[in-house]
């Protein structure tokens, strides 16, 4: 913080002159200041970051070897047993064909069914209308012999 000279009201030039070496002096300090404070603290970020990049590079190393060995251990359980998988491939592909032509055959035996279950219910429901319109006419009938019977 500038340090200010007293509060005395002088105007005079030399007086200006020190306020202005004074406060320009300190604003120099502080900002001097800040910037030893801004290296520090840029040195410790570029330590940080270098650190930090070290460890990603020992752990890429790391993985890169680990993978390797995985893969190398893949190829050998590969070619100890290729009778195996290629046994395996052929029973899956079969087991695939069978499923789907199980599904087909499924399907148009649904579609079957459907088509037997659409008839009978057409059928029925012609049963029901002719039985209804029979009772209606039965209904009809019944009640012209009733009025006959009482007209008599």
């Amino acid at each position: 913080m500038p340090i200010m000279p007293s509060n005395k009201k002088s105007n005079s030039p030399h007086s200006l002159e020190a306020r202005m070496r004074t406060t320009f002096a300190s604003a120099r300090t502080e900002c001097a200041h800040l910037v030893e404070e801004v290296e520090v603290h840029i040195n410790s970020a570029q330590t940080t970051l270098a650190r930090i990049k070290e460890q990603h590079e020992a752990a890429r190393a790391d993985s890169s070897v680990r993978l390797q060995a995985n893969e190398e251990k893949i190829h050998a359980l590969c070619a100890e047993y290729p009778p195996l998988l290629d046994d395996l491939v052929r029973q899956r592909t079969q087991n695939v064909d069978t499923m789907k032509a199980m599904a087909h055959a499924s399907d148009v035996e649904m579609r079957k069914s459907r088509k037997r279950l659409m008839e009978k219910a057409k059928i029925r429901l012609d049963d029901a209308r002719e039985r209804h319109k029979l009772a209606m006419d039965a209904s009809d009938l019944v009640k012209h012999y009733k009025a006959l019977v009482l007209a008599l």
